[in-house]
């Protein structure tokens, strides 16, 4: 999310390989004449481009003080030109808050802090008066941008979106002002949104735990310190060090510039030039900290989580940071212990019940590199220390040289393969790209990194896990328990409500000036952009080539899911454990990875699929072993026990998250009985789950009628003629009763459904609204229209009166859906969404409430509307693996050509009165039914009254 940590520190990244690099892959590298880096990268496949602006500079360079990750957030409040009406009238004030926040941090008396907190609010309220809040968020949207988002990680930070290529010479120009002279306007609402940043991550489950122990990792490296920064330097930020950061780091010599996508390079290099080049030229301080100290000896340290019964030990190792000798090695011997097919002998203790689980980490950043295992011994029984042998047991067989050849070259292809599929599209190669940039990699350095693992030897390995999984580690175990917050109480200051909300800056209407070749967006073909084959009459066989590499990827997609039979769910995790009644489930893994090949399943509500991967060269071959095992599965009564300790982990877990007892509210609410979580839907209890349930339904699933997806190089006919070969496709003999619908419930009278929460920092609420029928395709239209301009974007009304104004929430969000076309008749319905602390439940409320029931009209937003609609059909034009899918699933829905054709057409002539219009027969006047998931003690309970009759929600109200 925009604002938010860009890399989980327990993210697991593998730096994966390739030979031979297509024409789509090729990054060409320049630097401007400020010394600012320039990656180009074309890649003509899809009609967007992803531009990205990386700085190496975050939370290590400023540690502990926040200053980096709030210098992200107010870089997207304008600048002396962008974002104000009058900047050298609004810089008078804008100087004096500068001056009262540098003397509130050296303020330790309530009565003084709350004093100048004072001043400052009745200053900035004077300086609101000149700014145009989200101006740089509408600019970046009115040409073509999706996706504006940014990040502050420990090593740099990055800002990004999507755009659509006739904007190019406008997403230069605005992303380059922005980094010569930001301003840092509106700070005092935006300091709150970082509270609400920060409360959101504390309710998170394992947060607390996550920051206590990188702390204990870490020390006395700066990455030992929260990116968001402690509470009490979060309370008194100094704009004058934020000011000399941005003047440290935020220049050419220290930036790169991504740029992936549909564009002619020779034709956009001019433009970068003209634009980039204005940044200051400089050199970045570099603090030269030095990597955290080894461990001595085994070093014991406790974390705590609220979750009774269920142990987690961790074994915390030093790594290797980015650009390490030994990085491909480590990822081999890591790949050992964990990988796709589940033979890593880390899977094996899982899938043998020796433990619950358990997984290896390694990431590097760049300064030190992170090396773990999370291991979880079995509930009942297994001490702490007998898993940790069993562990070590396995580690040591790495540095012994216990794996054979094969399983190292099956390893080395997987790497391979990774690889190939992180840069098949520009989402995901432009995510390697920034990550490169920032550790100081060059594009060639990471080929040349890519060509070392076919050089690697099985004595590599072995050395580097004698090196690094040592006898000095970090032994980590759990007690339950939770931390204390810290939590921020609510100010008393007045909300900041910008007169000149609608207003354009000067440097607004001078954008206007530049010309523009309007593209209507790419619509995706049914007939011409995938090859259709009814191999039966209740199996659709869709192709697509793959442009990219040789890698092929076949989901065969059931239509019947979750809602049809709630034991698929359950069925998805037993299949990964088994074997054929010819082969055992290690050799069927073994064999599968042996090709390359990797086969998984998953179920949602409407669908059951089994993906298949592998590369084109060995198609056959891994249909053979697939088409077995879809015939011949194994039921395997001891496996069930590991899909019942995933239902143990689930119940322990689902009380203590805040989001997951508000959705299980809503489906209370919209659905009654009806609830997944509840009798009808909810998922089978395990321990009544026979063996002969599961293999039945894995049989019953395959007589369903389903789609098949083949994206890859082999032609049609081929790909036919091998399914008929080998994929028992004359099984599927029933129609499909998908997309399921299930009728929801209407109220007569407003009501709140209350969940008490004690132990969370903020309050979750939803809204729901059910609307009547769509009439025609002009409402389905219309319901994308209001919801854009609502609630859908950071330029919609809920986004800009209750974050940007008020900074009552992080997230807030709103959409009106109505069901798909095949559900003609059907009603449909508004849900909305926002968190807030627990002291502004009532004032976040009250916002909402009143904008849902009396929604102000502002005729001068349709026109961003439109575009935000526009820019979402062209940026969201499908990558060539997912085509097949979303046709498909149209098709499904009842639409007989690309719904988004008629959408950009219909929406052309609408105006402020066709939203009106909509509001008023869909929501206007109907009961709201609010679900508020938050502390009692710090809600005023009556007033919340006053919004509808509470009802009080308990445990088993809502999760069976």
């Amino acid at each position: 999310m925009k604002r938010s940590i860009f890399f989980l520190l327990f993210a697991i990244v593998f730096f994966c390989t390739k030979a031979k690099v297509s024409s789509s892959l090729q990054v060409k590298q320049y630097t401007l004449k400020n010394g600012l880096t320039v990656w180009l990268n074309e890649d003509h496949n899809q009609p967007k481009i992803f531009g990205a602006i990386v700085v190496k500079a975050g939370a290590k360079d400023c540690p502990d003080t926040g200053i980096a990750h709030y210098f992200e957030h107010m870089m997207f409040k304008g600048t002396d030109k962008i974002g104000t009406t009058d900047y050298f009238a609004e810089k008078i004030w804008l100087d004096s808050i500068a001056k009262k926040y540098d003397e509130l941090a050296t303020k330790i008396s309530p009565n003084e802090r709350n004093n100048i907190q004072t001043e400052i609010n009745t200053l900035s309220i004077k300086a609101g008066e000149y700014a145009i809040p989200n101006e740089f968020d509408r600019l970046l949207t009115r040409y073509g941008g999706t996706g504006i988002n940014a990040g502050t990680s420990y090593d740099c930070t990055v800002y990004y979106n999507t755009f659509s290529p006739q904007y190019i010479a406008q997403w230069a120009e605005i992303n380059s002002e922005r980094l010569i002279n930001p301003v840092f306007r509106l700070f005092q609402s935006e300091l709150e949104t970082v509270y609400e940043e920060k409360n959101m991550y504390s309710d998170f489950i394992g947060y607390q735990a996550i920051e206590n122990l990188t702390k204990r990792y870490f020390e006395p490296h700066p990455y030992a310190y929260p990116i968001l920064g402690n509470t009490d330097n979060l309370k008194s930020p100094r704009l004058t060090q934020m000011a000399r950061f941005f003047k440290d780091y935020y220049v050419g010599s220290n930036m790169g510039l991504i740029l992936s996508g549909d564009f002619d390079t020779q034709t956009v290099l001019p433009i970068l030039e003209k634009t980039f080049s204005k940044i200051p030229s400089g050199t970045a301080p570099r603090s030269g900290t030095a990597p955290p100290p080894p461990f001595k000896g085994k070093e014991h340290f406790k974390i705590k989580l609220p979750i009774p019964i269920v142990k987690i030990m961790g074994l915390g190792f030093r790594g290797v940071p980015a650009n390490h000798k030994d990085q491909i090695a480590l990822n081999i011997a890591i790949g050992i212990l964990n990988n796709s097919n589940g033979t890593g002998y880390l899977d094996q203790l899982s899938s043998g019940h020796k433990l619950l689980g358990a997984q290896a980490i390694n990431e590097s950043l760049n300064d030190a590199g992170i090396l773990g295992i999370l291991v979880m011994p079995k509930i009942i029984f297994q001490s702490y220390s007998s898993a940790e042998k069993l562990v070590w047991k396995q580690i040591e067989r790495i540095k012994e040289g216990d794996f054979t050849d094969e399983m190292f070259r099956n390893l080395k292809l997987e790497q391979k393969r990774y690889y190939d599929t992180q840069m098949e599209d520009i989402d995901s190669r432009s995510s390697v790209m920034m990550e490169l940039f920032s550790q100081g990699k060059t594009w060639d350095d990471y080929l040349n990194f890519v060509n070392r693992i076919d050089s690697l030897t099985k004595e590599d390995v072995i050395e580097a896990a004698k090196t690094y999984f040592n006898g000095n580690y970090l032994y980590v175990t759990k007690k339950t328990g939770n931390y204390p917050k810290d939590n921020i109480s609510k100010p008393d200051f007045n909300p900041i409500v910008p007169k000149n909300s609608e207003a354009k800056s000067k440097y607004a209407l001078q954008l206007e000036q530049m010309p523009v070749i309007n593209h209507p967006p790419k619509y995706i073909d049914f007939d011409k952009d995938i090859h259709t084959t009814g191999l039966t009459e209740f199996v659709t066989l869709y192709t697509t080539e793959n442009p990219v590499n040789d890698i092929f990827s076949l989901d065969i997609s059931y239509r019947t899911g979750i809602l049809d039979n709630s034991i698929l769910t359950h069925l998805a995790d037993y299949l990964l454990y088994l074997g054929t009644d010819s082969i055992t489930y290690q050799d069927f893994r073994n064999r599968l990875q042996s090709l390359g090949s990797t086969l998984s399943f998953s179920s949602d509500d409407k669908s059951f699929i089994i993906h298949i991967s592998g590369y084109d060269n060995h198609f056959d071959e891994t249909l053979v072993l697939v088409g077995n095992f879809m015939k011949n599965a194994k039921a395997d009564k001891k496996q069930l026990k590991q899909i019942r300790n995933n239902e143990q982990l689930e119940k322990h877990s689902f009380f203590k998250s805040g989001d997951m007892i508000a959705n299980a509210i809503l489906e209370k609410v919209m659905y009654g009985n009806s609830s997944r979580y509840l009798t009808k839907f909810s998922y089978p209890e395990v321990k009544k789950i026979k063996e002969d349930q599961l293999s039945k339904a894995f049989a019953h699933i395959q007589e369903i009628a389903c789609d098949i997806h083949y994206c890859g190089k082999l032609s049609s006919s081929q790909v036919e003629k091998s399914i008929r070969k080998y994929i028992p496709v004359e099984k599927s003999k029933y129609e499909a009763h998908t997309p399921v619908h299930r009728e929801k419930l209407s109220y007569n009278e407003s009501l709140i459904y209350f969940y008490d929460m004690p132990s969370s920092s903020q309050s979750i609420i939803m809204g729901y609204v059910k609307g009547d029928t769509a009439k025609d395709s002009k409402d389905r239209h219309m319901s994308q229209l209001y919801t854009g301009y609502f609630g859908g974007d950071m330029s919609s009304l809920l986004f800009q009166e209750i974050r940007e104004f008020r900074s009552y929430a992080y997230r807030v969000n709103a959409k009106f859906q109505f069901p798909s076309p095949v559900h003609k008749g059907k009603s449909g319905i508004l849900l909305s969404m926002l968190s807030t602390q627990g002291d502004k439940t009532i004032d976040a409320l009250g916002v909402l409430d009143s904008l849902i029931r009396f929604m102000p009209q502002k005729p001068e937003r349709i026109s961003a509307t439109k575009q935000f609609i526009t820019n979402n059909i062209n940026n969201n034009y499908p990558s060539f693996r997912d085509i097949s899918k979303k046709v498909a699933s149209w098709k499904h829905a009842g639409y007989k050509e690309d719904p988004n054709r008629s959408l950009y057409t219909g929406i052309q002539n609408t105006d402020i009165n066709d939203i009106s219009r909509f509001y008023e027969e869909q929501v206007s006047g109907r009961p709201i039914i609010y679900i508020i998931v938050g502390n009692s003690r710090t809600i005023n309970m009556e007033k919340l009254s006053s919004f509808g009759k509470i009802i009080k929600v308990k445990e088993k109200d809502i999760y069976r």
